[in-house]
């Protein structure tokens, strides 16, 4: 079911793509909520760990369960998610897998660098 949904989901995405011009900029929202669109990369996990793990050397740092939503139907998909880290670097990605290891899913959420402990009150976020 992960499986399927994921490639749909590419699809729908690959055809929303080509279909409209991208903005320079993220629109503003107009609500306070508001769904955004994405594009998710999503293989098997050999093929992402090459990236994280071979390329990157992040290694696992954290994990939970959690979902992700697949639009526009709206339809939530459970999975594992992964922080991973290099602790050299500070480079991080974040991971979602199918549960059932027989799927042999996993999705690149994001990336990116200087991961570092962080507090409320240093970002005033009033947690």
């Amino acid at each position: 079911m992960f499986r399927l949904a994921a490639v749909m989901f590419l699809i729908l995405m690959a055809n929303q793509t080509l279909a409209q011009e991208i903005p320079k900029q993220s629109p503003a929202p107009m609500s306070k909520g508001f769904t955004m669109f994405i594009g998710v990369p999503c293989d098997n996990k050999e093929n992402i760990l090459k990236i994280i793990a071979d390329k990157y050397n992040e290694r696992p740092f954290t994990k939970g369960t959690g979902t992700m939503t697949v639009a526009p139907q709206n339809v939530q998909l459970p999975g594992i998610v992964k922080v991973w880290a290099n602790p050299e670097t500070w480079s991080f990605s974040i991971t979602i897998e199918d549960p059932n290891p027989a799927n042999d899913v996993m999705c690149l959420l994001t990336s990116g660098k200087d991961l570092q402990p962080t507090s409320a009150e240093q970002e005033g976020d009033n947690l």
